[in-house]
């Protein structure tokens, strides 16, 4: 029951992540406008609003991808040598994964926070 409870547990948080994914769109979105508006007519206050949006939305994915990093991580320190292999494989697989992606958000919010010019087109893709 209690490993139930857990998992009910990190469902809730898993929603509300998503709820943060929702907010990030909307983000971007706008993000996108102040770069269009940049493009189009040279004004240099978009494209200071467009790289603080995106300096702030791929902080808060960093923080994202760093909190299912941390919970991949604690999974891998609990297998038990009784695991079986496929449960093991897997869980090394979801860790290695995770990691790979936390490096991924701290090159885009590097490339957010020092391109200054917007010589870089950073997305998720």
């Amino acid at each position: 029951m209690n490993n139930s409870k857990a998992i009910l547990n990190e469902i809730e948080t898993e929603n509300f992540i998503w709820i943060i994914y929702l907010l990030i769109i909307g983000l971007s979105f706008l993000a996108n406008s102040f770069e269009k508006d940049y493009y189009i007519n040279n004004n240099l206050e978009s494209k200071d609003i467009y790289r603080m949006i995106n300096i702030f939305i791929f902080s808060a994915v960093l923080v994202v991808y760093l909190y299912f990093f941390k919970g991949n991580f604690k999974v891998i320190n609990e297998l038990s040598v009784f695991d079986s292999y496929k449960k093991k494989k897997f869980n090394e697989l979801n860790f290695i994964a995770s990691a790979l992606i936390v490096i991924a958000g701290v090159i885009f919010l590097y490339i957010a926070i020092y391109d200054e010019n917007l010589d870089t087109e950073i997305a998720f893709n």
